[in-house]
């Protein structure tokens, strides 16, 4: 379960507060499937940023998973985003000089599942079991998208 509960975020930008999010409620029940859409500049990301652990509100409370993230300590929160929440960014954040074997092998030892899961076959369930010793500019944008992809599955996390 994911809720925010009167969420705000302000920057401050030269001598302008920008207001990026403004007494934002989100309640999302496990199992459930969201779609965050908007404008460029509405806040999508902040907000996801705030979920996944990456940024911190200005005011308001967040909980995933039932821990109130708002107070958790740095070592909750590392812990909170290696266990529990996932991001494919739009970068995809592939390591260029690793090929896409290796960019999902590196993935599978932050997650600690190295032995229990074959990169080569997490490649293979994505389509791209052919392109294993292809590196990130080799590939096509969905196919990185697809070597970014697994990233997240290994930890089996809640909320990717």
């Amino acid at each position: 379960m994911i809720d925010l509960v009167g969420i705000s975020k302000y920057y401050q930008v030269g001598t302008v507060e920008v207001r990026a999010l403004d007494d934002v409620e989100l309640h999302v029940a496990d199992g459930e499937f969201v779609v965050v859409l908007g404008p460029s500049g509405s806040g999508k990301t902040t907000l996801l940023n705030i979920i996944g652990a990456l940024d911190t509100p200005t005011s308001g409370s967040v909980s995933v998973g039932g821990r109130d993230i708002t107070t958790a300590s740095r070592s909750e929160l590392f812990a909170l985003r290696r266990e529990t929440v996932s991001f494919i960014f739009q970068s995809f954040n592939l390591f260029p000089g690793l090929t896409a074997l290796e960019n999902v092998e590196f993935g599978v030892d932050v997650a600690g599942k190295r032995g229990s899961i074959d990169p080569d076959s997490v490649l293979e369930s994505v389509g791209l079991g052919h392109r294993t010793d292809h590196f990130p500019h080799e590939l096509s944008g969905g196919e990185q998208q697809r070597v970014a992809l697994p990233g997240p599955w290994p930890r089996g996390t809640p909320f990717s």
